[in-house]
């Protein structure tokens, strides 16, 4: 199955919520129970659609 999200990886956007998802699951904040690609990209997704929303 291929990640639905893919339009938005290797962007600033995907690079930066990578970011911060590998600093909480170091920090043990955060555990994964999801694929990685899913959690970022449905992120992405929400914040684009938010930007696209206050335009």
């Amino acid at each position: 199955m291929s990640n639905p999200y893919g339009q938005f990886e290797g962007t600033p956007l995907w690079e930066v919520i990578n970011k911060g998802i590998n600093d909480l699951v170091e920090n043990n904040d955060l555990e994964e129970t999801t694929q990685r690609e899913y959690i970022v990209g449905y992120l992405c997704k929400l914040i684009n659609e938010s930007m696209a929303k206050s335009d």
